[in-house]
């Protein structure tokens, strides 16, 4: 899930001056002064999200107003996310620090999006306070970061197996088999399976899909041809490409940007 609120004018967009010093993590801040308003669909990363909200008032489609934040976890097929005055910071995880970071729920959390209290229940309230009490952006990122290592140093990694072939997956823009990651990794297929299921929270073949996806779906936002982002993703076709955009996020190459630009393709959208 990505705000994108940098490209809509009104919106005041804060990054820290510093990477935050971990793998895996990226920080934004996010405040809506001009009062527009966020209408957002989440559609499926290979990530998590984790949304504070600092002032204003944001709501999910499926899952109804939230008083502090939402988490979204990897694999969500199209939420929809609703703002009025936002002010908000957004973390986005790798799976690999999500398991850390969220203690190992981050399989609970696949393909969802929920309400932060679910995941932190009183934590949640007091870190917004802490964010909200800060006042500048660079304070903001330095309470976040502080809480995020205590996290990130307290809770177990995942295997280094399962870390080895989510790099792999990602590097290769999803298209590695996984029978050969898991001979790789010295594991039976069976066993990395399972392994990778319960700590990235998706199958890794479901986990190539997304990866090989997310940038296919930002080529079709910025309204390249599905034929050509097909060609570029390593798709067979466009008709595999059409396949695996419906089943992950609901909608076809045509519908998907018609929705983000209230318009069609210059060239036959396939779709």
């Amino acid at each position: 899930m990505a705000l994108r609120a940098e490209q809509a004018p009104g919106w005041q967009v804060a990054f820290p001056a510093d990477r935050p010093g971990y793998d895996g993590v990226e920080l934004a801040g996010y405040h809506d002064r001009a009062g527009q308003g966020l209408d957002m669909r989440v559609l499926p990363e290979p990530g998590v999200t984790i949304v504070l909200l600092l002032d204003g008032e944001m709501r999910v489609d499926e899952a109804g107003p939230v008083s502090v934040g939402i988490a979204s976890g990897i694999g969500v097929n199209s939420a929809r996310v609703h703002g009025r005055d936002v002010a908000c910071v957004d973390i986005h995880l790798s799976p690999l620090a999500a398991h850390s970071v969220l203690g190992g729920v981050i399989a609970d959390l696949a393909g969802t999006v929920v309400g932060l209290e679910d995941l932190w229940g009183a934590e949640a309230r007091r870190l917004a306070a802490s964010l909200a009490g800060a006042g500048q952006w660079d304070a903001r990122f330095g309470v976040l970061r502080a809480a995020l290592a205590e996290k990130l140093h307290a809770n177990r990694c995942v295997d280094r197996e399962v870390a080895f072939v989510w790099h792999e997956l990602v590097a290769s823009g999803g298209r590695r088999r996984i029978s050969d990651l898991a001979a790789e990794a010295g594991w039976s297929r069976k066993r990395l399976w399972a392994r990778f299921t319960a700590q990235i929270g998706i199958t890794p073949k479901r986990a190539s899909m997304i990866v090989r996806l997310s940038p296919a779906i930002d080529a079709i936002m910025a309204g390249t041809a599905p034929a050509d982002v097909a060609v570029r993703h390593g798709y067979a076709d466009q008709s595999h490409l059409t396949r695996d955009l419906k089943e992950l996020s609901g909608y076809t190459p045509a519908s998907l940007y018609r929705e983000w630009h209230g318009g069609t393709f210059v060239q036959d959208a396939g779709g």
